[in-house]
């Protein structure tokens, strides 16, 4: 849903009325991250409600936006925690932090599908530059709701109603996602007194993002499909765009994904029996670096973690993509090879498998398997994605994916 802010809103829906404002200073505040007018307003609005004491019920959230951070730390299992607490101590002590900003404590939790999930403790730093005992954490920038832990009661006895608050806002929010798992982060500051003293408190921070409507989706859908349909007619000319789009119109009019995903799959084996193989993969091509402008977050993100890092050999050291829900990437030598795995992605996220996570043909069917051409758009991406990060060009092959009948995609990226 797009935000339609005005600086004077009716009474009683005014940004100062609202769950997501943050006050600053009376006049102004924060929401989403965005300074606004405390008497203006947006069509986000959602009105506060009274809370009751802590501890006493279950008072709403504090909504809060934070830039992007690094956790210098220790790694673990979901049910260790002690455990990497106790060896992020050790280490402390043997090896002190010199750049660490502040004393609170930090615990990222992840929590995957099945198992116990996987944890990183440790406390905020300025830089990368620590020493090799540690693992250092990005934690991208996101808006929190954040919650009151009471550890005497139990570290999951704020679970219910943090659940409530999820159920009670679905129109409005939603649980971002990590490598395609669920997160959250606890912080242990001056409000932490002990595990046992009954007004001891550990800060919870829920990720959050807008919750986004099926009309949106189809919008977004449309745009992807007029951006294809224009790339044709660049490259190939309008006669065969008109060709190989055939059909648009009642399959958007079906609104049905599997449908979507079907039609597109037709659509690119029109355009490889109309255009040649180099003008097809330079259409997709241009296709990959437009989904790529749309969706930067990411290597914006893993741009800043390159800056923070004194060379680049540092950066791929202390941030090469761990196995995780969803993608994972390996060095070997000059090369990064680039996984994703939608199947396992989509089992997490959906309860079933996709085949691509492009929302044009995630729903293909299994057993029906689209022409490598159409991976050539990801292939670009991934390029785009690692010549953004690295800011020098580099070669991106095209291995396997899923959409051609593999179980993972696969891309060979070479340094040099």
């Amino acid at each position: 849903m797009d935000v339609k802010y005005v600086e004077k809103a009716l009474k009683g829906k005014a940004c100062k009325d609202c769950q997501h404002f943050e006050d600053t200073d009376g006049g102004m505040g924060k929401c989403f991250g965005h300074e606004v007018l405390a008497k203006g307003g947006c069509n986000m609005f959602n009105p506060k409600v009274k809370g009751t004491p802590s501890g006493k019920g279950a008072p709403k959230p504090r909504i809060f936006s934070k830039e992007a951070f690094l956790i210098a730390g220790v790694p673990g299992s979901g049910d260790e925690t002690g455990k990497a607490w106790e060896t992020y101590m050790k280490l402390e002590k043997v090896s002190p932090l010199k750049n660490k900003i502040g004393e609170e404590g930090y615990e990222v939790r992840m929590y995957p599908a099945e198992g116990p999930g996987k944890i990183h403790v440790g406390v905020q730093v300025k830089d990368a530059s620590v020493p090799a005992e540690y693992k250092v954490f990005f934690v991208s920038a996101a808006t929190y709701a954040e919650f009151e832990i009471y550890p005497a009661k139990g570290y999951e006895s704020s679970n219910a109603v943090m659940s409530k608050w999820l159920e009670d806002n679905a129109g409005t929010y939603k649980e971002a996602l990590l490598d395609g798992m669920k997160y959250g982060i606890e912080v242990y500051d001056q409000r932490f007194k002990g595990n046992d003293n009954p007004e001891s408190v550990v800060g919870f921070l829920m990720p959050i993002v807008p919750a986004v409507s099926e009309d949106f989706m189809l919008k977004i859908v449309i745009e992807q499909i007029k951006g294809m349909e224009g790339q044709i007619e660049q490259f190939a000319g309008a006669a065969v765009s008109k060709k190989a789009m055939q059909g648009k119109d009642e399959m958007l009019a079906a609104k049905d994904p599997v449908k979507g995903a079907l039609w597109m799959k037709e659509v690119i084996d029109r355009l490889d029996k109309l255009a040649d193989k180099k003008t097809c993969q330079e259409i997709m091509a241009a296709c990959g670096h437009n989904c790529h402008a749309m969706n930067i977050k990411d290597t914006e993100e893993l741009k800043e973690m390159r800056r923070l890092c004194a060379t680049e050999e540092d950066f791929l050291e202390k941030f090469i993509q761990p196995p995780g829900n969803g993608a994972r990437c390996e060095r070997d030598g000059n090369t990064l090879i680039q996984y994703y795995t939608p199947r396992e992605y989509g089992k997490s996220k959906y309860g079933k498998g996709i085949r691509c996570y492009c929302s044009l043909v995630q729903a293909l069917p299994e057993g029906v398997n689209a022409s490598p051409t159409y991976c050539q758009c990801s292939r670009a991406f991934v390029q785009a994605h690692w010549e953004g990060v690295l800011g020098r060009p580099v070669k991106v092959e095209l291995g396997q994916t899923a959409l051609t009948g593999s179980d993972e995609c696969k891309f060979i990226i070479h340094l040099k």
